[in-house]
């Protein structure tokens, strides 16, 4: 009785055989795939850290760049302006829109700092910039 269904028998076994191979094979491409993405990003935030690495290096005139401040708004307005080692506390009153952005455009955004604390508060038609940044 077995002997009649052998063939088929075998055919059934290799055709399992084919589906398990070509299910091993899928499951180890899409885990090549995501390992690959993954280097690839990871490839980049090295590269990154490098780049940031080098700017804040070689970048000794962060303080200077933010005394710029003094030069940009009239003395009432900087109530703090703080620049010790490698840390400033800058606490800014009575800020137009405009001020504030070019501020926080053009001083801030434009230096290599990791800003710790930012609180920008309204005040009818000021504004209050309170700011933490290191190098």
């Amino acid at each position: 009785m077995l002997r009649r269904y052998q063939n088929e028998g075998m055919i059934l076994l290799a055709f399992l055989l084919l589906v398990g191979a070509l299910l091993y094979r899928n499951y180890q491409l899409s885990k090549l795939q995501e390992s690959s993405t993954e280097a690839t990003q990871m490839a980049s935030k090295i590269e990154d850290i490098a780049t940031m690495k080098n700017l804040w290096q070689k970048n000794s005139r962060i303080p200077q760049k933010l005394h710029e401040i003094k030069t940009y708004l009239p003395a009432i307005k900087i109530k703090i302006l703080k620049v010790e080692k490698q840390k400033a506390h800058i606490l800014l009153e009575g800020l137009n829109g405009n001020e504030l952005n070019r501020v926080t455009g053009k001083y801030i955004a434009s230096i290599p700092v990791q800003i710790t604390e930012m609180s920008i508060g309204r005040d009818g038609l000021y504004y209050r910039l309170e700011l933490r940044c290191k190098w």
